[in-house]
């Protein structure tokens, strides 16, 4: 019986094992442990579904689907990879799901049926990355947040989406110089308030 209060003991603070060791207990056959993994990522992966385009109560859905799916195939993960992107990329996937079914977002390797959708350039510059992504295109915000909030790569991308992996590379590298643009300093330097 002391072995089992230092296991409840043990249970009841873990905030200090990593995540490796709450996988381990978790495929030993202690599930309940996966609780403290989702504690500790489902705020990532809410920001991540957001930045990828996600409203707040869809991010929050698709991050416990996300979750779930991790918990059942949690014998998939195979120690290669930081689980939180492993978490991110069952999140990417999802998203990706809602994405298909939605008629938000023309999937098509035209960059000329975006034009009307992006923000004219008119000397905006955001404070933020929320902001600045929602100045891209559509499937632009689409690419770079999937490969940078999602964790896949250029062919995984090229993949869901069914788009040339040409035209996905291409997509990523307006988005990142437009994010560039977007977030950059002012060329105005602040004067100093003391004369």
């Amino acid at each position: 019986m002391a072995g089992r209060g230092a296991t409840s003991e043990a249970r009841s603070d873990l905030t200090r094992f990593s995540d490796v060791d709450l996988i381990r207990l978790c495929a030993g056959g202690d599930r309940p442990v996966f609780a403290e993994l989702a504690r500790r990522h489902s705020g990532t992966l809410r920001t991540a579904l957001r930045r990828m385009g996600a409203a707040p109560h869809d991010a929050d859905d698709m991050a416990q689907e996300a979750l779930m799916i991790a918990y059942e195939r949690l014998e998939e993960y195979r120690f290669d990879g930081p689980f939180a992107a492993w978490l991110k990329r069952i999140a990417a996937r999802r998203y990706l799901k809602r994405v298909r079914g939605s008629a938000r977002y023309m999937l098509t390797d035209d960059p000329a049926a975006y034009e009307a959708e992006a923000p004219q350039d008119d000397g905006f510059r955001a404070h933020n990355l929320e902001a600045a992504l929602n100045r891209l295109k559509p499937v632009e915000r689409l690419c770079v947040s999937l490969s940078f909030a999602g964790d896949l790569s250029h062919q995984d991308i090229a993949d869901e989406l069914k788009l040339p992996l040409g035209t996905v590379k291409s997509h990523l590298k307006r988005a990142l110089e437009r994010l560039r643009a977007i977030l950059a300093p002012s060329e105005t330097p602040a004067r100093d308030s003391v004369s």
